[in-house]
């Protein structure tokens, strides 16, 4: 099914908020997250709905189809892998691969996708955490990560998970040198929506506001021996 890069963001921008909300996607909602008008998003839902990729119901919201789905999990495949290689191999930073996979994913044959899935050693997560489908296109159990959020204060965590889709959170957490692997000291919780962690290789505690941090996927860390 031959569809365009524009029709396959609006399907991975439905799975997104479908997968997050766990409801049919209100067109405003859409249009929000697509940055356009309501209207457009309107006939974008019709041409997909047209197709048997999305179900549409009137005041209700729109759903992807199984067929819709396929589409997503390929995408998200093709995309998490090329993530992956563009760290290891071309040494990209972790926030800097998504954009980049963002425009590489639409114009590579699965052919490409399950060379460089060998290539790279058949890895099941990508550069921030998040699980890789396989090619039945079936998501491996993902690791159900902690939220930075649940840990006792004084609790030493290394950090598996991170969010990226967001370039605003992707720079904060890459200017201040938190991404997966980094092992944090969670120092103090405010009631202003903090919370200060500390690096294990840093001198300066960071806080962070509570809406990052509980979307910052962690393990408990045993604290290093004196």
């Amino acid at each position: 099914m031959e569809l365009s890069p524009v029709a396959e963001d609006y399907l991975k921008s439905i799975y997104q908020l479908e997968t997050a909300d766990g409801r049919p996607v209100r067109t405003v909602d859409l249009s929000e997250e697509v940055g356009v008008t309501s209207p457009t998003v309107s006939s974008m839902i019709d041409t997909l709905d047209e197709r048997g990729l999305v179900d549409y119901t009137p005041y209700k919201g729109v759903r992807l189809t199984e067929r819709g789905e396929t589409v997503v999990l390929r995408l998200v495949r093709n995309h998490r892998l090329l993530e992956t290689f563009l760290m290891e191999s071309l040494e990209y930073s972790w926030s800097e691969v998504h954009d980049e996979a963002d425009r590489l994913e639409h114009h590579v044959s699965e052919t490409f996708v399950s060379r460089l899935e060998t290539f790279l050693g058949e890895p099941r997560v990508d550069p921030h955490g998040d699980p890789i489908p396989d090619v039945e296109l079936r998501m491996p159990e993902e690791d159900l990560f902690t939220p930075l959020t649940e840990f006792e204060i004084g609790s030493v965590v290394t950090v598996e998970q991170v969010p990226h889709r967001d370039p605003d959170v992707r720079e904060f957490l890459s200017s201040r040198d938190i991404g997966p692997g980094t092992r944090l000291t969670v120092d103090a919780v405010s009631s202003v929506g903090l919370i200060t962690v500390e690096p294990s290789l840093g001198d300066d505690s960071i806080a962070l506001p509570t809406h990052v941090a509980r979307r910052i996927g962690a393990r408990l860390t045993d604290p290093p021996q004196d």
